[in-house]
């Protein structure tokens, strides 16, 4: 009798079992001895009682729907799959001959056993079979195995030439799981691998027979056993001169001179590269043709890649085949270039360092069509209408900010603006002010803006650092008074209750408020006005003075009089009445 569809009895049998149909498109990965696939799964639960069998086949269901969700992220295997199983067999196998003979030189777990042994029968004058017998199975043990690699080579070749594939269909079920591949076992293409697998292990032993003779520099015979990456050579790297420890090395080298800020992004993009030329290659990898190829492929490269769920544990390679059918929108240009420059300075490195022939990345940037400008100064009205709402009068208090109530605020919501409108600073560079960076100057008051005093400050350029005077504006609002009651309290932070995100930056939650705060008043209607509009505003305000951009730009943090160009809507000239 049937309790539910999934829990059933079978026929001749007093036990419940539970019950779930293979759905149609994964039937070829359950196939039966005799050759077809399984249209059901069934499992006894071990109980003769309606009630409990219920409730023992939900986890047993469930565990079998997690199967077949994660047989359905299997994918169709592609020939540079199938090109990156041998190679990758090859290389791994090779690098497991290394370490065992590694460690049959000095056993880890025995390290100078015969000096023990020596030592052991000196003192007691015996030594027990339990010692000699470690001694004899480490010494032995490399040697053994070196031993069984010829008749092994010569069953793999005899099981090749009559199609036979017993002996390697653990690296093919080992490539199946580990890169997730739609490879039924009673396929053609199952058997096709499994026989390029069979080639790969002949390279193998015969390199480790090679090896046995003193021999190291041997490679594959076999046209099927080559790289699978195409920008890469046969060269490997020496111990020290991996891609990763030369990274390493011009990290030390380069560390006071770039931001943290700066290697914390870099860290998720220069291993992509790393391994798309190939990890343990030579530092000769890095050539024109590498990041060139690299360029064209990140044209494929999804955005967020890392952290979508659908392309989990795959290379980036397997990324870009993989989103030919989850389809998920690609990075642009500008993000593109932007990968380039991570590991541009690197090249330059190399390059500068004679570890390369010729800097890699020279002239590798994408051509891009750069806006003159995105943003655009408040207007008059528009900046009448942000000095008169709620939050710089009396609001209703948080999260109600853009309301009329009876709340005055007067924390960094209510000065940073001003601060912006009266100085022209940048919204990072306010937000991460220290109290002992407004100060007194020969007797003015003044704002420094500086990377010093904290290493979690930061400018946009060496030219960025530069001192402002105090606006009289701001002397009136109070602002000197609200700075000494920071400093009687003792806070360091200018605006204590603004935090560095995961980057750094002090703007993060400033910059989310005000954009919020700006379209619910009605002064922003789209990304052309933001708080970084505050800073074009005030390049206008001295072109009314009739300040020439050389003049002004400095306190803008400009060094050049064309960076300064770009900023506000009032054109450079005499003074405007």
């Amino acid at each position: 009798m049937a309790l539910r569809t999934n829990v059933q009895r079978r026929p001749g049998s007093a036990m419940y079992y539970a019950r779930v149909a293979i759905p149609q498109d994964l039937q070829p990965l359950y196939p039966t001895k005799t050759g077809t696939s399984k249209q059901e799964l069934w499992k006894s639960l071990g109980t003769r009682d309606p009630k409990e069998a219920v409730a023992k086949a939900r986890p047993v269901l469930a565990r079998w729907e997690a199967e077949f969700e994660r047989l359905r992220t299997r994918r169709q295997p592609t020939p540079a799959d199938l090109s990156k199983a041998v190679w990758d067999h090859y290389e791994g196998e090779l690098e497991r001959d290394r370490q065992e003979r590694t460690a049959s030189a000095r056993p880890a777990r025995y390290p100078g056993a015969a000096d023990e042994l020596r030592t052991t029968a000196d003192a007691a004058g015996e030594v027990t079979l339990e010692d000699a017998g470690n001694f004899l199975v480490i010494r032995n043990a490399a040697q053994w195995g070196r031993e069984q690699r010829e008749p092994h080579l010569e069953t793999l070749r005899l099981h090749l030439a009559r199609g036979e594939t017993a002996l390697i269909e653990w690296a093919a079920d080992d490539v199946i799981q580990r890169e997730g591949l739609m490879i039924p076992k009673d396929s053609s293409v199952y058997r096709d691998l499994c026989q390029r697998l069979q080639r790969s292990e002949i390279e193998k032993l015969q390199r480790t027979l090679e090896r046995n003779q003193g021999n190291f520099t041997g490679t594959p015979a076999d046209p099927i056993v080559v790289p699978s990456y195409p920008t890469m050579g046969k060269k490997q790297a020496a111990s020290g001169e991996t891609l990763a420890e030369l990274y390493a090395r011009y990290q030390a080298e380069q560390n006071g001179r770039v931001t943290q800020d700066t290697w914390n992004q870099n860290a998720g993009i220069v291993p992509l590269f790393f391994e798309f030329i190939g990890e343990t290659l030579h530092i000769s990898a890095i050539t024109r043709k590498a990041v060139r190829d690299w360029k064209h492929a990140l044209a494929s490269w999804p955005r967020k890649a890392t952290s979508i769920k659908q392309f989990e544990g795959m290379s980036f390679r397997k990324v870009i085949e993989a989103n030919k059918t989850v389809g998920k929108p690609v990075i642009s240009a500008r993000t593109t270039n932007r990968y380039i420059s991570a590991i541009a300075p690197f090249c330059q490195w190399l390059f500068d360092a004679e570890y390369i022939e010729q800097d890699a990345c020279q002239r590798m940037h994408l051509a891009v069509d750069k806006k003159k400008r995105t943003v655009y100064p408040w207007s008059g009205d528009e900046l009448k209408l942000i000095f008169t709402s709620p939050l710089f009068g009396k609001c209703r208090g948080e999260r109600q900010e853009h309301l009329p109530g009876k709340v005055e605020i007067r924390d960094w919501r209510y000065w940073l603006p001003y601060l912006a409108a009266y100085s022209g600073a940048r919204l990072g560079e306010l937000s991460q002010m220290l109290t002992a960076d407004v100060r007194q100057h020969h007797g003015v008051w003044i704002l420094h803006i500086t990377p010093e005093g904290s290493q979690d400050k930061s400018v946009k350029t060496d030219g960025s650092a530069r001192v402002v005077p105090l606006h009289s504006r701001l002397i009136e609002l109070g602002f000197l008074d609200y700075h000494a009651r920071m400093v009687e309290r003792g806070e360091k932070q200018l605006f204590p209750e603004l935090k560095p995100d995961t980057r750094g930056h002090y703007s993060r939650m400033p910059s989310r408020f005000f954009a919020g705060y700006f379209k619910n008043i009605g002064a922003k209607e789209d990304k052309s006005r933001n708080f970084h509009s505050f800073r074009h505003s005030a390049a206008d305000a001295f072109r009314r003075g009739g300040y020439m951009d050389e003049t002004f730009g400095p306190l803008l943090g400009h060094t050049k009089g064309s960076t300064t160009g770009l900023y506000g809507n009032v054109p450079q000239g005499p003074a405007i009445s």
